[in-house]
């Protein structure tokens, strides 16, 4: 019980950072604008998959989910399946590679492109944006991804001060 509060706490503050770190884009740099999309939560989840429980991140992914379309989201179900299958995904991944840091850590920037452009190709889909590759290649994604880049090397950091990360490569 007391590790679950834990987990819901760690990822409600994921989610309120991730509320303000998205007051942080978008940057501009003369006439381009970056759009900087954090993914704090689904860095949470990948991680609690990796180290823990697929389980316990498909309740977390499916409460936290909800909460997001809830409150960001125009197509509600939208982060929930996102994050669910995302996790599915990287649970199967894990199955296959090993889970050394290096390995996680392009992973999960491999599941964040993966999210970002299933959220991209469904607000096209249903008409809501204009997509155009390159655009959104350059200044959305690229962005994105050194801003998630960058907030991994913090969290294991964290990670590695505060709990007892396994760091053998043969982990079950």
């Amino acid at each position: 019980m007391k590790k679950a509060i834990y987990y819901v706490l760690g990822v409600l503050l994921c989610f309120y950072l991730d509320t303000l770190l998205t007051f942080l884009s978008p940057i501009a740099v003369g006439h381009v604008k970056f759009i900087l999309v954090p993914h704090l939560v689904f860095l949470f989840l990948i991680l609690i998959t990796v180290y823990r429980n697929t389980s316990t991140a498909l309740v977390l992914g499916t409460l936290l989910g909800i909460v997001q379309d809830l409150y960001f989201g125009q197509i509600y179900g939208l982060y929930l399946f996102g994050y669910l299958l995302s996790i599915l995904i990287a649970d199967k991944f894990l199955k296959v590679f090993f889970r050394d840091h290096v390995m996680v850590y392009w992973m999960i920037l491999l599941g964040i492109v993966f999210l970002e452009i299933f959220v991209v190709v469904l607000y096209h889909v249903l008409g809501l944006i204009d997509f155009h590759i390159l655009p959104f290649l350059t200044l959305r994604l690229l962005p994105t991804l050194l801003l998630n880049g960058l907030l991994l090397i913090f969290a294991y950091a964290i990670l590695e001060r505060k709990t007892k990360v396994k760091t053998s490569i043969d982990i079950k």
